[in-house]
């Protein structure tokens, strides 16, 4: 159980491209994303290149990011899509 009187630090990722992902289809391609978490906390701002809305609303979703190596994945816990903006809260990351 995490102590709530020891201080968390703040990691921020930043990434160009990205998608969301429901089962094998692709929800929402991204760019310029930012991720901002710690241990109990992980926050997703993107900017949207294409979406379906549709697919959005589906559950669950996935957030992935190409690293060197493989890929970023996190689970999405809620999910807001604007106009050209994506902000979601994600569950930890699983890959």
């Amino acid at each position: 159980m995490l102590d709530p009187n020891v201080p968390t630090a703040v990691i921020t990722l930043r990434g160009l491209e990205g998608a969301v992902l429901f089962a094998y289809h692709t929800a929402a391609h991204l760019a310029a994303w930012r991720i901002t978490g710690s241990r109990v906390r992980w926050t997703l701002t993107a900017t949207i290149k294409k979406a379906d809305r549709f697919q959005l609303k589906q559950r669950p979703l996935q957030f992935t990011a190409p690293r060197i190596g493989g890929y970023w994945c996190w689970p999405l816990e809620s999910v807001t899509v604007g106009e050209h903006e994506l902000r979601a809260t994600l569950g930890p990351p699983t890959a």
